[in-house]
């Protein structure tokens, strides 16, 4: 019986960090939960924003928030762009080198075993 009640609360407790991941599926980084509420007019763009239009007319202040939200969006594309290209350039690497990234893995495995089967790797002092 003691058992029993120690596999349950080890269960329970097990599922109940499992929420507390953020990313689904063994991704990096947060999921879509995490970018469910956030927008381009976070606190810190917020705050910065006042302080950038303290003590200024309407008119001035709306400029200066139109300006800075174009800068902003400017940023986030030229971001996107360098992402695309970085997994584009990344796909044509792994495309190149004749396989997925696994695959040279285990390669690259084989050929460290055969090596210290031989004599030739890690696992034996020099000859």
């Amino acid at each position: 019986m003691r058992k029993a009640i120690v596999i349950a609360m080890v269960v329970l407790i097990a599922l109940t960090f499992k929420s507390a991941f953020a990313a689904e599926g063994g991704k990096k980084g947060a999921g879509a939960k995490a970018y469910e509420h956030a927008n381009e007019q976070a606190i810190f763009y917020r705050v910065s924003d006042w302080f950038a239009t303290i003590g200024k007319s309407p008119e001035e202040k709306a400029k200066i928030l139109k300006e800075r939200r174009r800068e902003r969006a400017e940023k986030r594309a030229e971001k996107q762009i360098r992402k695309s290209q970085r997994k584009e350039e990344r796909l044509k690497k792994q495309q190149a080198s004749g396989g997925s990234e696994v695959e040279n893995r285990i390669r690259a495995r084989k050929r460290m075993e055969d090596k210290i089967r031989t004599g030739r790797g890690k696992g034996k002092g020099k000859k």
